[in-house]
């Protein structure tokens, strides 16, 4: 099938609304949202004709159509996030339009009598339409609830299968709410979120916009559920998507984002972070904070007599002898910069620091890492120490100021020393 007059209406379409920068960049929110909806389907109201509406077909004609159109040259002036939106209104309609034929639904699924006359427009049936087929087809949990009551009137097979509750078990959203949330804080939470995502919905063509859950199932185990759905009037359906590994993803990109990539402890950046965090805790609840930095002994001489790789070596086993020394929860390890190193200890005296840091030159020194230029024999390292318990007049970069002071007069001292701050 010839499809390049749909080609150019979708894509004169897309370049409308990819040009509008402010539209893009808001996430294709608020009024021009409903907007952009409404051209879009106008569009495909126009474009769309079943061959064979009463023949479900994969790919069916929009597959088809949008592939064309990711492929094609003519889509470079277009923004991608504009185009996926028209694609995945578009699928939802003419899905709805093949199940409206196939299953010749007419009046005897879903009543419409109950709904407002001003969601009866075409766009809104076939919305309407394809959220009542979700039961069926869709491999995620589903569950339609009663606004006004509360009582939760359906729920299909994939939402039985995934959390264990069947409607007898959940009759109504107060029994769903003790059970799928069961801390009591933790409920109340999630209470307050999805009430004001039902809230935004009124201003968002009734779409119930998503948030994550944690959601406790029948048999005690918690899952994360991206949950989001429609309002159509007396009820609302809610869709839940399993967002475990879209967040463990996420979780892992953050942690790639504040790791150093060599010696695979935190980074600089993940630093600062944690030392504006403690720094703050410690001097809201008046306690002490302790700050180790490690200096590599003549490291520059290493790395040019053993070369850059016996260099990177070097760097990744005594950021790990340092970060496996340190063994408390909350005492946190990064990597400075260059052959730099920082211990953060909380709630930590100048003797629990000092002692720490003994442990952790024996550690270095078990190594026994060979270095010809350094006096010993073997790599050693410098550190220098800070303790603060009076905020009055600090803050965290003399805080810092005052370590690293310490480190440099152990280095004056020779090396393979420690020092503590006199500040």
């Amino acid at each position: 099938m010839n499809y390049a007059y749909q080609i150019n209406k979708i894509i004169s379409l897309v370049e409308h609304y990819t040009n509008e920068s402010d539209f893009v960049d808001s996430e294709l929110l608020s009024s021009k949202t409903t907007e952009f909806k409404k051209s879009a389907y106008h569009l495909f109201y126009e474009l769309i004709k079943l061959k064979n509406p009463h023949i479900f077909q994969e790919p069916n004609h929009v597959h088809e159509l949008f592939s064309l159109i990711k492929g094609s040259t003519a889509k470079k002036n277009i923004e991608l996030k504009v185009l996926e939106h028209v694609e995945h209104w578009w699928l939802e309609w003419y899905f709805a339009l093949e199940m409206d034929v196939k299953l010749s639904i007419e009046k005897s699924d879903m009543p419409m009598s109950y709904l407002p006359q001003s969601t009866l427009n075409p766009m809104r049936k076939h919305e309407i339409s394809h959220y009542a087929r979700l039961f069926t087809v869709l491999p995620m949990p589903v569950c339609n609830v009663c606004t006004k009551t509360g009582d939760i009137l359906k729920v299909n097979q994939r939402f039985v299968d995934v959390f264990g509750y069947t409607v007898e078990d959940v009759p109504n959203l107060k029994s769903w709410w003790e059970k799928a949330y069961p801390d009591p804080q933790y409920r109340a939470l999630a209470k307050e979120l999805w009430q004001d995502s039902l809230e935004k919905a009124l201003n968002n063509n009734n779409d119930i916009p998503a948030n994550n859950y944690r959601v406790s199932c029948r048999d005690g185990t918690q899952v994360m559920m991206e949950i989001s759905g429609i309002d159509i009037g007396e009820e609302f359906l809610a869709v839940f998507n399993d967002a475990t590994e879209r967040l463990e993803a996420e979780d892992i990109l953050r942690d790639m984002a504040f790791l150093d990539a060599l010696t695979k402890i935190a980074n600089r950046r993940r630093f600062d972070e944690k030392l504006t965090h403690e720094y703050e805790r410690a001097k809201e609840c008046e306690g002490m904070l302790s700050m180790i930095i490690i200096d590599i002994d003549h490291f520059k001489q290493f790395n040019d007599r053993y070369g850059h790789v016996a260099g990177d070596t070097c760097l990744y086993d005594v950021a790990q002898t340092i970060a496996s020394t340190v063994s408390r929860p909350e005492d946190f390890v990064a990597r400075y910069g260059g052959e730099e190193f920082v211990v953060l200890l909380p709630q930590t005296d100048r003797q629990g620091a000092l002692f720490i840091a003994e442990q952790i030159q024996k550690a270095v020194e078990n190594l026994a890492i060979a270095h010809q230029d350094s006096f010993t024999g073997f790599l050693s390292i410098s550190m220098g120490i800070n303790t603060i318990s009076d905020y009055t007049n600090s803050d965290e970069i003399s805080f810092v100021k005052a370590a690293d002071n310490a480190l440099y007069y152990a280095k004056k001292q020779g090396r393979n020393c420690i020092a503590l701050s006199s500040e």
